[in-house]
């Protein structure tokens, strides 16, 4: 092998990967979008594509009910108030994840409390609920992270004996699978983002809710519609029952929505198959592992996590991690870091200032003094620490491209089969941890 470009030598793919090809825009999205501009029938009123898709979505995961909203953040607030938490309710959420895993609490004035993730599927860890449940205890958001669905069994049969909402953040796992099942079906409620940057995607930003329930879905709706119940023809009578918002999604945006839904499949497939080309030719990489899938569920790759061991290099992961990640971008390939501290290390929850003079926190309604200690997440640490994403922007973008496949397996070679000089370059770095990092201040 030739020395690493890091080092000086010759970038193994100089040309990068190309991510820009995402969403794939066909005749079939454009006549959608056109036609429903020449409907003249534009407002929520009138709207017919926004049915349409709620239609089409629930269908699709196996649901009785969807309701599609302006973003993935207001669906999964819409489920949270449907579960009826209110002010100084505790929700249990997985410390790794995204900011609106459990900010979405905090909007109904709820309390997170944060869960460690296991450490080979970085979603929430079903044996730690019960050391974290309290008489508050009144949901559970399971995240759907990276595309690989929650150990829901577990996570339900607790839920039950406990009297608790289950709540899916599937936003970036729609059409995976858990036991045959979809997700979108697997919990009391679950709420999907769809964007250009889902696998899922639109033009612009919006959520889809879905629940078999009919009473949490009109509560749901509530909180869409201003706190209003609007009748099946459309029919409100301006008297609000509950607090509520506007989280109306575009009949533009449905259009587009539900013409993508239509090649999800075939899309999915098409990363599936590029992410076992890979994971496959990882396998044979000294100090990396592809994301590990359990036998009872399929994978969808919103996001490609590789987890790196130090000790081919006799190195700590942290520093072996960043060394290779210096080492890659320097070959041309993109990897980044995805969540650079735990949920609870976020500055939000390290000052608790909340709304303002800390509530939820401080406001008579929680049961006890809660603590963010970072150090109580070994696990999500750990992961943070030695892990990596690949590619810049999203994997189907790129994992559906076999030629992308291919120069991700060179890279990855080339790196990891140099370990002298990935030692002697490690030699050069004051490492950091991430969540140690200075916060920026724009």
């Amino acid at each position: 092998m030739t020395a690493l470009a890091v080092l000086g030598g010759a970038p193994a793919v100089p040309e990068g990967v190309d991510e820009s090809r995402w969403p794939i825009v066909e005749d079939a999205d454009v006549r959608a979008v056109t036609d429903t501009l020449l409907s003249g029938k534009l407002s929520w009123l009138n709207d017919t594509r926004v049915p349409e898709l709620e239609r089409k979505w629930a269908s699709h995961v196996g649901a009785e009910h969807c309701i599609a909203v302006n973003s993935g953040t207001a669906a999964l607030h819409a489920a949270v108030a449907a579960a009826g938490v209110g002010p100084g309710d505790e929700v249990l959420v997985p410390a790794l994840s995204f900011l609106a895993s459990a900010t979405c609490v905090l909007h109904h004035q709820g309390v997170p409390v944060f869960v460690d993730v296991s450490p080979d599927t970085f979603t929430i860890d079903p044996s730690l609920l019960e050391e974290k449940l309290t008489d508050r205890t009144k949901a559970i958001i399971a995240v759907h992270l990276h595309g690989l669905p929650a150990d829901m069994d577990p996570i339900n049969s607790f839920a039950r004996k406990h009297g608790l909402v289950v709540i899916e953040d599937a936003a970036q796992a729609h059409a995976a699978t858990y036991r045959g099942r979809r997700t979108g079906s697997l919990g009391d409620l679950a709420a999907f983002s769809i964007m250009a940057g889902k696998n899922l995607a639109t033009a612009g930003e919006g959520g889809l809710l879905t629940t078999s329930s009919a009473e949490l879905r009109n509560r749901a709706d509530a909180v869409k519609m201003f706190g209003e119940t609007i009748g099946p023809n459309g029919d409100r009578d301006y008297n609000a029952h509950t607090m509520g918002w506007n989280y109306r999604l575009s009949g533009i945006v449905a259009a587009f929505t539900s013409t993508q839904i239509d090649r999800l499949d075939t899309y999915t497939a098409q990363v599936q198959e590029g992410a076992r080309t890979l994971a496959k030719a990882l396998d044979d990489v000294p100090g990396v592992r592809a994301p590990f899938v359990p036998d009872d569920r399929t994978h969808v790759y919103h996001h490609f996590r590789v987890l790196f061991d130090g000790s081919v290099a006799g190195l700590p992961n942290g520093l072996f991690r960043q060394a290779v990640q210096d080492a890659l971008l320097a070959e041309g390939i993109e990897v980044m870091s995805y969540q650079t501290r735990p949920l609870p290390g976020q500055t939000l929850f390290q000052q608790k200032t909340g709304y303002g003079q800390g509530c939820p926190w401080t406001c008579g309604k929680t049961s006890r003094d809660q603590s963010y200690r970072q150090e109580d997440y070994p696990a999500t640490l750990e992961v943070i620490r030695s892990s990596l994403v690949v590619g810049k922007r999203l994997c189907m973008a790129s994992l559906r491209d076999p030629d992308s496949v291919e120069r991700y397996r060179d890279a990855f070679t080339k790196v990891l089969s140099n370990i002298d000089e990935l030692r002697a370059y490690a030699s050069t770095i004051d490492y950091v941890e991430p969540w140690q990092r200075e916060s920026r201040l724009w």
